[in-house]
């Protein structure tokens, strides 16, 4: 039987050298679907591992095949990339060179723990029972990333066994890790609603078609949707973020405009939420006289771990951290699209604590967001062990 390699040992003996790479993405931050520099910083450094790269389209996205072949099973990794338009507030020595562009959702450490986990496997290809595909992806916070390198056949020729991704969580304790079967993270829908009445005289309201007043009544009646339609046991969001209209305080508006995001863990409950936001809208609108032209989009998919590769992600958490370290977790009403992935293939997606016990929590997309570094080689060796332990199942 095949020995396990201390991967934990492997990963702080390169730590410093993570680190660098973190630190160097993080002072040099990229938003979605413009991370060249980032992709050619990653492609060098898979390259000096002998690992085979292909770049995105544009220069943009990096993709590392490792002993892959159509004669054995492929295990995947990826990582996201792109930063987001926020402006640093850490005063860190490697705080961010780009003026209101932040790495403050911790996809400059993802980077780096990917790296760092294909370094380790590069070691052991000849003991490898497969294959290892390392995706970086571009444009995760604006839910284009995966969408573009699953059209690029990142999960073809030949098609991988199964993913596992990971991302920091400023909600778990340093040196604990969150991992579990089923839903994970929320479906994403959006909605825009433009709605068009007839401008009057505000002396004169009876004269015109209330644009401002369909877009409240439909504000105010969405809130019912999930406090009364939905089972209290199902989680779901609607959130109005925008509403504009109106010129003048004496006018009717003739136009008004909403948009808003809904969260939610079930296809079913997604469904549902989705008619009612129809039939509400629609409601006040022709209460009001007025007509309404709803922009529906469907943009991600709940993501659920397998539960095949969440028991080989928290057997290898438990064999490299301690059997303590892992955490119970709820589900998040935040969305990412590794959940295009775990659609396709199986998948687990890993959550790693970063926060210090007993410092405060600063959540993700704070510009004071400053995850513990102590994580990466953690991460990178949980990473490593459960590619190893899948091509070995």
């Amino acid at each position: 039987m095949k020995q396990y390699p201390d991967f934990l040992r492997l990963a702080k003996g390169i730590e410093h050298d993570l680190i660098m790479i973190r630190r160097d993405i993080h002072q040099n931050p990229e938003l979605g679907n413009e991370e060249t520099r980032t992709s050619r910083l990653i492609a060098e450094n898979l390259e000096k591992l002998g690992i085979e790269v292909k770049m995105g389209e544009g220069g943009i996205g990096v993709i590392g095949s490792f002993n892959v072949s159509d004669n054995s099973p492929v295990i995947c990794l990826r990582a996201d990339m792109d930063a987001i338009p926020v402006q640093e507030n850490t005063g860190l020595p490697y705080e961010s060179k780009v003026p209101g562009v932040m790495h403050a959702c911790g996809h400059d450490i993802h980077c780096a723990v990917v790296l760092g986990a294909a370094e380790i496997l590069s070691k052991y290809g000849n003991q490898l029972d497969g294959g290892v595909r390392f995706i970086f992806q571009p444009a995760e916070e604006i839910d284009l990333g995966a969408k573009a390198m699953l059209e690029q056949g990142v999960l073809e020729d030949p098609k991988p066994i199964g993913i596992f991704g990971l991302h920091v969580w400023p909600g778990i304790t340093l040196g604990k890790v969150g991992i579990q079967s089923g839903a994970v993270m929320a479906a994403i829908d959006s909605f825009d609603v433009t709605f068009e009445g007839a401008s009057a005289h505000g002396a004169e309201p009876h004269l015109g078609h209330d644009a401002l007043l369909a877009a409240s009544m439909s504000v105010v009646a969405l809130q019912r949707i999930v406090s009364r339609t939905i089972n209290p046991r199902d989680p779901a969001v609607i959130t109005v973020g925008s509403m504009k209209s109106g010129a003048a305080r004496n006018i009717i508006a003739d136009s008004a405009y909403l948009s808003a995001t809904v969260r939610t863990l079930d296809e079913n409950v997604r469904a549902s939420i989705k008619a009612s936001v129809h039939k509400t809208i629609s409601g006040c609108s022709d209460a009001c006289d007025v007509n309404a032209c709803i922009d529906y989009t469907e943009e991600l998919p709940v993501l659920v771990n397998s539960q095949e590769m969440s028991d080989i992600a928290l057997e290898s958490a438990k064999r490299v951290l301690g059997e303590n370290c892992i955490t119970k977790i709820e589900p998040s009403m935040t969305g990412d699209d590794f959940a295009l992935y775990a659609e396709r293939i199986p998948g687990c997606y890993i959550f790693m604590g970063v926060t210090p016990h007993g410092h405060e929590i600063i959540p993700l997309h704070n510009p004071k967001f400053n995850p513990d570094e102590k994580v990466i080689p953690a991460a990178a060796a949980v990473l490593a062990h459960a590619c190893w332990e899948s091509l070995r199942q």
